[in-house]
């Protein structure tokens, strides 16, 4: 059985450097990942009370939108956010990151990078558990020819 100890220390090792790895891909790639090329961070100067659509599922007549600020190729614009959302799922002074179309800054996507920067450190702390799961397995193993 001590050899048992060493092949499975040895497995996890290999997953938790999987699993770091993956936890580096995913994060290089939140970064990069843009449907538009302009890039600029946005604040929100305003939330306004709008009326929805007449097809919106939603009890509520009104829907709060931001108000968004940023600078787009030298040049300030301030556009109206396009989600549906009672409450307005953004604060008075938040700064958000967004990606525009340098041609028609109208056309944006705000980033939540939040999401996948808390996948990438998931997956880098599951490695990092399983790589010390490993190297205390060849402990164990080594602990059983000291003594």
């Amino acid at each position: 059985m001590p050899g048992n100890l060493w092949m499975r220390g040895t497995v996890l090792v290999i997953l938790g450097l999987i699993a770091d790895v993956a936890g580096l891909i995913v994060k290089i790639y939140s970064a990069y990942i843009r449907p538009y090329e302009g890039y600029s961070e946005a604040e929100v100067v305003d939330i306004i009370s709008m009326e929805r659509d007449r097809n919106a599922e939603s009890r509520y007549r009104n829907r709060q939108v931001a108000v968004f600020q940023f600078f787009a190729d030298g040049k300030l614009v301030k556009i109206v956010d396009r989600e549906d959302a009672y409450p307005c799922p953004y604060e008075l002074g938040q700064r958000v990151r967004l990606c525009y179309d340098p041609e028609n800054p109208e056309k944006y996507v705000v980033l939540h990078g939040e999401k996948m920067r808390y996948r990438a450190i998931a997956l880098n702390a599951v490695g990092a558990i399983l790589i010390l799961a490993g190297v205390l397995m060849f402990l164990a193993y080594a602990m059983r020819y000291t003594i």
